[in-house]
């Protein structure tokens, strides 16, 4: 695992999207990565494959994102070894130090709650005090997965307002992802339309929503 970006740069960050897989950060926290490129980094946990990675790049670009850290993890698997997978996580946020830190919803898919649990582990507070401990964490929603029983210490009370312009790049994005786009009616072909809907019940245009786990204010 490289913890510099491809550019060979480490640099603090203000904030780190944890995707299990190349498109979640997309469909994810596309709105707010496209809203602040320049201090944003994505974790990628799990090793998709050469085509993925094109499209992820594409799919940064489309955003204004510079780069994404890639831990490598076998897809389909991540979760085979959490201990290793926490220790990973751990190390990125010591390298980068986030004051916000966005993780999946554990959702019916495996990779998704083993990069949740092991993020959730990696931003624990520590008795170590060379532990990092990011200050605010956040879940995000990832709309392609249909999960009615929430957890209940979860609750998505955090919007993202949006401009057309970030929910474009949003889109754009996702589209970079040509191979996981279905091809009947989906989530993932209504992305402006949901951001409407959770803007305009609001009285935002456009929006994403999170779930606020942590948040301490200096």
């Amino acid at each position: 695992m490289d913890l510099s970006a491809a550019d060979g740069t480490v640099r603090p960050v203000r904030r780190i999207v944890v995707a299990p897989h190349m498109d979640d950060e997309s469909l994810g926290c596309g709105g707010l990565l496209a809203k602040h490129p320049e201090d944003s980094l994505v974790v990628v946990v799990a090793d998709s494959g050469d085509v993925r990675a094109k499209e992820h790049r594409a799919a940064l670009a489309a955003l204004g994102v510079r780069d994404s850290v890639r831990l490598g993890l076998p897809d389909g698997h991540v979760g085979e070894d959490p201990r290793a997978l926490v220790q990973a996580l751990d190390e990125v946020f010591e390298t980068y130090r986030p004051h916000e830190v966005y993780l999946p919803y554990p959702s019916l898919h495996q990779d998704h709650i083993a990069a949740y649990e092991a993020g959730m582990r990696a931003c624990r507070a520590s008795m170590s005090v060379t532990h990092f401990f990011p200050p605010s964490v956040f879940v995000y929603d990832i709309a392609a997965y249909d999960v009615n029983l929430y957890q209940a210490e979860l609750r998505w009370n955090v919007f993202e307002s949006l401009q057309e312009e970030h929910i474009d790049a949003k889109v754009a994005a996702c589209r970079a992802y040509a191979t996981e786009i279905p091809d009947e009616v989906h989530a993932m072909t209504g992305l402006k339309e949901m951001a409407v809907a959770l803007g305009h019940a609001r009285l935002v245009r456009y929006a994403e929503q999170y779930a606020l786990v942590r948040s301490i204010r200096p």
